[in-house]
């Protein structure tokens, strides 16, 4: 595992860390990019535990957005943080 995904699981509620556990991490360019195994685990990921990867992505100085997959496809566009 990487170390930018152990630093991703160290917080947040069971549910997240489960998503969060099993999704692909990638960082590009300042873009954080979360790919899930399936598409309805990302809608999860966007609408059950957006606040818990934002705050902890937030921590993290050099990500700029978060972009959320669904394999492979986007299902949320990058977004900001700040």
């Amino acid at each position: 595992m990487n170390s930018l995904k152990l630093r991703l699981l160290g917080d947040g509620r069971l549910g997240y860390r489960q998503l969060i556990r099993f999704s692909t991490i990638l960082l590009r360019n300042g873009n954080l990019i979360v790919d899930c195994p399936l598409r309805d685990d990302a809608i999860s990921l966007r609408q059950q535990f957006a606040e818990d990867l934002y705050r902890i992505a937030s921590r993290l100085k050099f990500i700029q957005t978060i972009e959320i997959r669904g394999n492979g496809e986007t299902v949320y566009s990058p977004i900001q943080l700040g």
